[in-house]
């Protein structure tokens, strides 16, 4: 594979990704992943009380994202930061859910 001169490239040769690209990749993966909690928190909202969801599991979640977030603000990556401001977000409405239905 040729590379353009002067480009960063691994050991064998092949070319590196830029942040630019892994930051995009982080980005896309973790709204995927936002997807899925989005689901479930409609999914929640939808089902009567009471719910199986232990809030201990939602809010041990939070504090994981919201560990994330404040990583990725800190190294100013938005592969980090921003999927995981919008699952700390998901998080809260989840928990405001699970205490309603109490």
């Amino acid at each position: 594979m040729k590379t353009e001169p002067g480009a960063k490239t691994q050991p064998e040769g092949r070319p590196v990704m830029s942040d630019t690209v892994w930051d995009n990749l982080g980005v896309g993966f973790g709204c995927l992943a936002c997807a899925a909690i989005a689901h479930q928190v409609r999914e929640e909202w939808r089902t009567p009380p009471p719910s199986s969801v232990s809030l201990w599991f939602v809010g041990g979640f939070f504090f994981i994202y919201l560990f994330w977030f404040l990583y990725g603000v800190r190294f100013g990556r938005r592969g980090i930061w921003l999927p995981n401001a919008i699952a700390v977000v998901l998080q809260l409405v989840f928990a405001v859910i699970l205490l309603a239905k109490r």
